[in-house]
């Protein structure tokens, strides 16, 4: 082989290399602009689909496709969500991101025996994550089944203790099995956690009525008026005790 074609050969090899780089360089841009929290949700999701459709990197793909669900979800297409977060189970059985997802998903569906699967699988993989049992919580209660719910807002709370929402969600668990002490007594920590929850304020004060304590109630649905003006549960509750 003459030197001139070893040459050529060389700058050949140099010139793929190039191509290969601009390539990934121009994968990464896209998944950054998928990933771009200040940029419109309809160019990322195109992002993303770009980035889904460009690289070979599974790892990649799957990060792509579960962004690309959370910004369907977000847009308010589940079921195009839940494709996605499925493609990305696919290529990794052990993302308990993509289970969550798709529970999350499954649940705004309604579509509870579905969810509760994926927040059980999430919670294999993944068993020190909060939110994944205050969710599950929370379809156990859809589906009347408070004590499953309140064993799983009571880990939630092992592992969070200044998890607002897993003692409200709690509390709302106990107050509709008629444990009015222990309600009262989580959406206290709820309050305490979360000052400006107008919502833990009203929850505390029908518990309040329920149990004849009208001052009590009272004062908190006013607590609940000063922080959301408008809240119609509260005036009613107040137009309803005579105030």
């Amino acid at each position: 082989m003459s030197k001139v074609s070893v040459a050529a050969l060389l700058l050949t090899g140099v010139l793929a290399l190039s191509a290969d780089q601009a390539s990934a360089q121009a994968i990464a841009e896209q998944l950054a602009a998928c990933k771009n929290e200040g940029a419109a949700v309809e160019s990322r999701i195109a992002a993303c689909g770009r980035t889904i459709k460009d690289t070979k990197d599974d790892e990649m793909r799957g990060e792509a496709l579960i962004q690309r669900g959370v910004l369907y979800e977000q847009s308010g297409n589940r079921e195009a969500a839940i494709k996605d977060y499925t493609e990305a189970i696919k290529l990794d059985p052990t993302s308990a991101v993509a289970f969550f997802n798709r529970g999350n998903a499954y649940d705004q569906l309604g579509d509870y025996d579905r969810a509760i699967a994926d927040y059980t699988e999430a919670i294999k993989l993944d068993p020190n994550d909060p939110d994944v049992y205050n969710n599950r919580g929370q379809v156990y209660d859809a589906k009347g089944d408070p004590d499953a719910a309140i064993a799983d807002y009571s880990q939630s709370i092992r592992l969070s203790r200044d998890n607002s929402r897993a003692f409200y969600n709690r509390g709302l668990a106990f107050a509709n099995k008629s444990d009015y002490e222990r309600a009262v007594a989580d959406f206290n920590e709820a309050i305490k956690l979360d000052p400006r929850d107008a919502e833990a304020y009203v929850s505390r004060g029908a518990v309040h009525e329920e149990m004849g304590n009208e001052a009590a109630a009272k004062a908190d649905y006013r607590k609940a008026l000063q922080i959301v003006p408008d809240h119609e549960d509260a005036k009613e509750a107040l137009a309803r005790m005579g105030d």
